[in-house]
């Protein structure tokens, strides 16, 4: 969800403005990004070189991490040039076509990033209240709907962008992406709590085998990123809808700083996703470590403390024969 006052970080800088501050915090976005291309591309490297990860239910989380790739390949760059042209960094300016276009670009990828979210939410209530009915569902069925995700998105930032470039709806324009983020963060809402009580409400036995035991821990796994990404998402959000009213009680460079906080939070929904696939799938976190040598590392550590030990041995025993 891209903000309103990005003109605002583009055409407006006072020189009160800190420009050692302004090199601290577009390091740390720069971090950021390479933070969230990396992990991501390890994640899809993952998914796709684990058969036993590539299931029908992890297509959507590949896309999730293909949706990341692209906000910290192409959405963060931006923010880091706005952020530079408000502390007075470099003095870029840009036509109001190419900021339209850049907006669509933020549009874009965190429009996907949320649609994605409303998919897995949707495909949890889904196994978990139609458990056999959702082992049914063909794997055509989800690249059909991951592709209509694509295509949705693109077919609403197209329709924003042209909106905002020829100035039709004005202000209402906003009120429509509020609103479209709101109802995405109410049904996500309502999946959750659905699965909550279905799963409460479920009878002992049909949780017992393993395959149930599996899918109820991708569902837990799956509503902790969705709780964490609605945490990060929100101040952002309500920032960005709400700094209009603040500019008249709060300095330009306060407000900059709240931006500042509020983004770092907001971003680092993309690179937290990894780290929770690790901590709470096995599998994912089996294929992540040997993926990054982590397994070699530890297995050349008990190779070599293995062989100590058995010449510690050998010694010994040549010992007691000399005796």
């Amino acid at each position: 969800m891209a903000s309103t006052n990005n003109t605002t970080l583009t055409l407006q800088a006072t020189t009160k403005i800190n420009s050692d501050e302004g090199y601290a915090w577009c390091s740390l976005f720069v971090a950021e990004a390479l933070f969230i291309i990396t992990l991501n591309t390890l994640t899809m490297v993952v998914f796709l070189t684990k058969p036993t990860l590539r299931r029908r239910s992890t297509y959507l989380l590949m896309n999730l991490a293909a949706t990341d790739i692209g906000i910290g390949a192409f959405v963060m760059p931006i923010s880091i040039y706005r952020r530079g042209n408000a502390y007075k960094l470099w003095k870029v300016d840009m036509a109001y076509e190419c900021f339209i276009s850049s907006y669509g670009i933020d549009l874009f990828f965190f429009g996907c990033s949320l649609l994605f979210l409303v998919s897995i939410s949707i495909e949890r209530l889904h196994a978990t209240t139609n458990p056999f009915r959702h082992r049914l569902i063909s794997a055509s069925t989800y690249k059909k709907w991951i592709a209509g995700v694509w295509v949705a998105s693109a077919i609403y930032t197209s329709f924003t962008v042209a909106v905002l470039h020829f100035n039709l709806l004005g202000l209402y324009m906003w009120y429509i992406v509020a609103g479209c983020v709101l109802v995405s963060i109410l049904i996500l809402c309502a999946s959750y709590v659905a699965i909550f009580f279905a799963v409460r409400c479920r009878k002992q036995p049909e949780t017992s085998s393993r395959h149930a035991r599996k899918e109820r821990n991708l569902t837990v796994t799956l509503a902790i990123v969705t709780l964490f990404c609605m945490t990060v998402w929100l101040p952002y959000v309500l920032f960005t809808f709400l700094e209009i009213k603040l500019t008249k009680k709060f300095s330009e460079e306060a407000l900059l700083r709240v931006r500042n906080v509020c983004e770092v939070l907001f971003f680092a929904n993309s690179f937290v996703n990894p780290i929770l696939y690790t901590i709470r799938m096995t599998d994912f976190k089996k294929a992540f470590t040997t993926l990054i040598g982590c397994n070699h590392f530890q297995s050349g550590i008990y190779n070599s403390t293995d062989e100590e030990h058995s010449e510690g041995m050998r010694c010994s025993q040549m010992t007691f024969n000399l005796r």
